[in-house]
This record gives structure tokens, C-alpha cells and sequence, in this order.
């Protein structure tokens, strides 16, 4: 009898241990439990638009990285799904969908052209997917798109940057205006624009010419505007390949009017392509790894600890968009949905990342930067140089 009573004793008492350890188990596997933040990288990382798209993941990646070792965002860890869009805007609805359906994205930073971002929206708001759009083309964010509740900027948008451009280009006296760009979404869109803004700003546009991403050989466009004998000729080109093609054909054509070029040309790319036939070309920047802001200065820290050089402003959309989206994140209490995801990215105001100032989203506002954040510059011995 005595040996029963010691055997139910010992059953007891390990049950009694068995119990506690379960009841010890619920506050591990909660914290082990929480879902990822599964955000979706839609880039060019290869293409003509690949000078942005490999800066934009890279500092997503050292960013998230760091992220990541602080204990996430909210104890959530980030996993980042990568699609390469090939410039291509076809590839960019595709990837959408994979992103979105195979690796269950809850975000999207891209794409990296606006072509890109227009043709995967409908995408986005078919799933309810929020997307960080890293361009500056005007329709992206045009509220006449079925898809706008979906789309954010991570940058000033080109209502914003061309009137700032145009607005630096004449405040000289210049009257006369030539225009230059790039056939796509972007080029075309601002080069409407300009017309429009030229006339109420009593201007005269004397000629224009566009070319495709992908042309080498610029010299007849160069002739055409050269012709026209303008004041000051404003570079519509986002392509560093294409504006460096530019550049050199103005020089050995003898436009010697004043070209002024759009932030999208902030690159080391464009630099290194035009050389010394980018002596003199004026952009306003928003990022300038010559002389960045100390802010700045840690995001270059990150990413030359992660064996990355820096190469322009793609640095700072991707890494704006990623902020974007955890500190969205950050607002939302239970399971993260694209919809939730999206309402919170909508209150967002004050917000700091590796940029100049602070951007403020509402739901009447996707655009988010205002254009003091841009920094007229000049190009000067193979560097941008801020004019004072």
C-alpha cells in the first residue's frame, strides 16, 4: 500500500511540475509567437533606374539590420521579400503580386520610377497593401487615382520640385526656357507642367526635346534646343546615364546656356558620367553625401559598416520609406494589416528620418515633404558644391 501511495505521490508531483513549466511557457512563446513585419522591397536593381534601386535596398537592408538588433518594432522582427522590377513597369505589377500573395507583404517600398509605382497601384489597392513610393512623378500621388489611398511618397513630389526648379532656373532674369527630358510617366508629366508654370510666370518655352531612358546619343536634341538660343534649359531626366549623355553633348555642341537638372540627378553616377562636362550644372538636392548633414552622417556610418558607398539620394527615400512604415507600425496594437498599416502611416506628422526637416501625412495627403528641404548645389570638381 505503501509503495501505491508513493508512486501517486511521484505521478502528482511531476504533474504538479509539468503544469508549472506550462504555465511558465505562455509569456516565451507570446514573445516568440509575434509575427514578422513583412515588408516587400519592389526595385529597380537592374535597368536604367538601377543607380536608385540598389542605394534604396541598401539602406533598407543596413537599416532594417539595425532595427532588427534593438528587438524590432514592437518585438516584431523585419523580413524583407526583394523583387527586381528591371525598370520595367510591367515587372513592377508583377512583382506587386508576388510579393503581396506569395510572401504576404503587409508594405512595399517602390517602385523606384513612378512608371513602376502607377503600374503596380492597382495592385496595392486591390490587396490593401500600402506602398512608399520613391519618385517625384506628379500622377503617383494624383488624386484622381482609383488607387491613391494607397500610395505615399518618401520625397517632395514634382508639383513641388519642378515649380522650385523652374523658380531657381529664372530668378537670374532668365526668360527664355528650353526643355530637355526623358520619354516615360516622369518626363512627360513635368514637362506639361513647366508649360503651364512658364506661362504664368511670364516665360516663354522656345523649344523641347525627349528622348528614351535608354539613348546614348543625345547630339540632335542638344542642336535643336541649341538653336533655339535659350536663356537657361531645364534637364526633365531622372536617369543618370541619360543626363551624363546630355551633359557631354551640350558641351561638345556649345549649348552654352545654363542647364539646370532635376534632384533625381543627385548621384555619384551622374557625376562619374558627365565629368568634366558637368562643370557647372545646377540641381537642388535633398541628399549630398559631399557634404551631408550630421544626421546623415549616421546613415553613412551604417551603411560603410555594411561594406556600402554611398551613392546618391536613393539612400534616403528607401531609408524614409522603411522609417515610414515601423513607425506606422508602431501605432497598431494586435495583428499588422496593410489596411491598419496604411491609417497609421496617415497620422503621421513630425516625422524624422535621415532627410532635412520632418514630413506630415494625412489621409488628404500623401505627398508629405514640403520643398525646404532642398538645397540648391552646383556641380564643382567632381562634387556637389551647395551655392550660398
Amino acid at each position: 500500500m505503501k509503495s501505491i501511495n508513493k508512486r501517486i505521490t511521484v505521478k502528482r508531483l511531476a504533474a504538479m511540475l509539468t503544469m508549472a513549466a506550462i504555465g511558465a511557457l505562455p509569456a516565451v512563446a507570446g514573445a516568440q509567437s509575434k509575427e514578422p513585419l513583412r515588408i516587400g522591397l519592389l526595385l529597380s536593381l537592374s535597368g536604367p533606374a538601377a543607380p536608385f534601386g540598389i542605394p534604396e535596398r541598401d539602406a533598407v537592408q543596413v537599416l532594417s539590420d539595425k532595427i532588427n538588433a534593438e528587438g524590432g518594432v514592437n518585438g516584431r522582427k523585419i523580413e524583407l521579400h526583394i523583387y527586381d522590377d528591371a525598370t520595367n513597369p510591367t515587372e513592377s505589377a508583377r512583382g506587386a503580386t508576388q510579393l503581396i500573395q506569395q510572401n504576404k507583404v503587409v508594405a512595399i517600398i517602390g517602385s523606384t520610377t513612378g512608371s513602376g509605382t502607377l503600374a503596380a497601384g492597382p495592385v496595392a489597392m486591390r490587396y490593401e497593401v500600402p506602398m512608399m513610393a520613391p519618385n517625384g512623378t506628379i500622377a503617383v500621388t494624383s488624386k484622381e487615382n482609383k488607387f491613391y489611398p494607397w500610395i505615399f511618397r518618401t520625397m517632395p513630389g514634382d508639383l513641388t520640385n519642378t515649380e522650385g526648379l523652374l523658380d531657381r532656373a529664372i530668378s537670374g532674369g532668365a526668360k527664355k526656357v528650353a526643355i530637355f527630358y526623358q520619354e516615360d510617366a516622369y518626363g512627360k508629366n513635368t514637362a506639361d507642367y513647366l508649360a503651364e508654370l512658364a506661362k504664368k510666370k511670364n516665360v516663354e518655352i522656345v523649344a523641347t526635346a525627349a528622348a528614351p531612358l535608354k539613348a546614348t546619343d543625345v547630339s540632335a536634341h542638344v542642336i535643336k534646343l541649341r538653336n533655339a538660343n535659350p536663356d537657361v534649359v531645364l534637364m526633365q531626366v531622372s536617369a543618370p546615364a541619360l543626363g551624363a549623355a546630355f551633359a557631354r553633348a551640350a558641351k561638345q555642341g556649345g549649348l552654352n546656356a545654363t542647364i539646370w537638372a532635376p534632384m533625381g540627378l543627385g548621384q555619384k553616377a551622374f557625376i562619374e558620367g558627365s565629368g568634366a562636362a558637368g562643370e557647372g550644372i545646377r540641381i537642388p538636392l535633398i541628399m549630398n553625401w559631399d557634404d551631408p548633414t550630421p544626421h546623415q552622417q549616421e546613415l553613412r556610418k551604417l551603411l560603410v559598416a555594411a561594406g556600402k558607398t554611398p551613392q546618391g539620394f536613393g539612400e534616403l527615400l528607401g531609408s524614409t520609406g522603411l522609417l515610414m512604415i515601423t513607425e506606422g507600425a508602431k501605432k497598431i496594437q494586435g495583428e499588422i494589416t496593410g489596411a491598419k498599416l496604411r491609417d497609421a502611416i496617415e497620422t503621421l506628422c513630425g516625422l524624422k528620418t535621415y532627410s532635412e526637416g520632418s514630413a506630415c501625412y494625412s489621409k488628404d495627403n500623401h505627398d508629405g515633404w514640403p520643398a525646404e528641404i532642398m538645397v540648391t548645389s552646383t556641380m564643382k570638381e567632381g562634387k556637389f558644391v551647395r551655392l550660398k
